[in-house]
């Protein structure tokens, strides 16, 4: 990220812990398959059979891979890591995850 006016680092360091905010329109364009985390909120998880496990509520950051946290229907949370195995399909324009949970969920 580059600021107007504001050339190496110690400019902006008045700006650490501030929140900052960019236009979605103004976000650079992602390859196919990548997609920012602010899009995955909201979207409808299904695993590979159609049926509906909930809505993607959080994108949780650990050291080895992203976790999704799904709300199900009745209220409770289901945790999937965010692997291609277990993430096969993203599909934002339809707005639904498809998944293959592990056995243990």
């Amino acid at each position: 990220m580059r600021f107007e006016g504001l050339l190496d680092r110690t400019a902006v360091e008045h700006l650490r812990g501030v929140m900052l905010e960019v236009l979605e329109s103004d976000l650079p364009p992602l390859p196919e398959g990548e997609y920012y985390r602010h899009q995955l909120i909201g979207l409808t998880v299904v695993d590979t059979e159609g049926r509906v496990l909930g809505t993607l509520e959080q994108v949780l950051e650990t050291g080895a891979n992203d976790v999704y946290l799904v709300r199900t229907p009745d209220g409770g949370e289901l945790l999937l890591p965010a692997t291609e195995d277990v993430v096969p399909t993203v599909d934002i324009p339809a707005k639904r995850v498809v998944v293959s949970p592990p056995d243990w969920t």
